[in-house]
């Protein structure tokens, strides 16, 4: 099923750079990305381990999302532990 929405999309395809209006977007200074950093994803790679069913079904229940929440719980454990 196609989730509908109400983007004008032929609209926005016309649109060119000068009819953007960013009067509402402050300008940003050097001071302002100085302690800035770039983020590079880390790459992903498959790893199988063994939990408890009932942590496995607290996932399970998360859907396609169960992935991304296990990786960020390690990363917060490892974050604050290493």
């Amino acid at each position: 099923m196609i989730k509908s929405t109400k983007t004008d999309f032929a609209r926005l395809r016309r649109q060119t750079e000068n009819d953007i209006d960013y009067s509402d977007i402050p300008e940003t200074s050097e001071s302002f990305w100085g302690d800035s950093s770039l983020v590079v994803p880390h790459q992903k790679v498959e790893f199988t381990v063994n939990i408890d069913e009932d942590l496995a079904l607290w996932l399970k229940r998360m859907g396609k999302n169960s992935d991304l929440a296990i990786n960020n719980i390690l990363r917060a454990y490892y974050l604050v532990n290493f």
